[in-house]
């Protein structure tokens, strides 16, 4: 992403592409799990309503409670989203414009996400 404000704006950024990624498939129910606790207080709350990046959480939670039968936002520290950065930065070696869905996950996630319930236990 080019010409960003500051780190919350890519988070709330790839949070919203993961909804509308989401609605597209049509799942009925969502966790959205971030590593940025004030992802999750803005989703949670209107404390962030009125900031400069207000319009984005407005749309987030606009698209999640008309779109989903329930919905969750948590945080979950970044130990236990390993599978979730390694699929970012596979995503990110992508060419821009080319949507790339594909059914199965490389075999060697198997394994990181392995690690990441076990972190999530520890």
């Amino acid at each position: 992403m080019n010409h960003l404000l500051n780190p919350l704006q890519a988070e709330i950024i790839a949070c919203l592409r993961r909804i509308q990624m989401a609605i597209t498939v049509g799942a009925g129910y969502i966790i959205l799990e971030t590593d940025a606790q004030e992802v999750v207080k803005a989703i949670r709350s209107s404390c962030y309503d009125d900031s400069t990046l207000g319009h984005l959480f407005h749309e987030a939670k606009a698209l999640l409670a008309l779109n989903f039968i329930q919905f969750e936002c948590v945080f979950v520290a970044r130990e236990c989203n390993r599978a979730a950065h390694e699929l970012a930065v596979r995503g990110s070696l992508c060419n821009e414009g080319e949507e790339v869905v594909s059914i199965h996950l490389p075999q060697s996630m198997d394994v990181i996400v392995a690690k990441d319930l076990l972190a999530s236990y520890q």
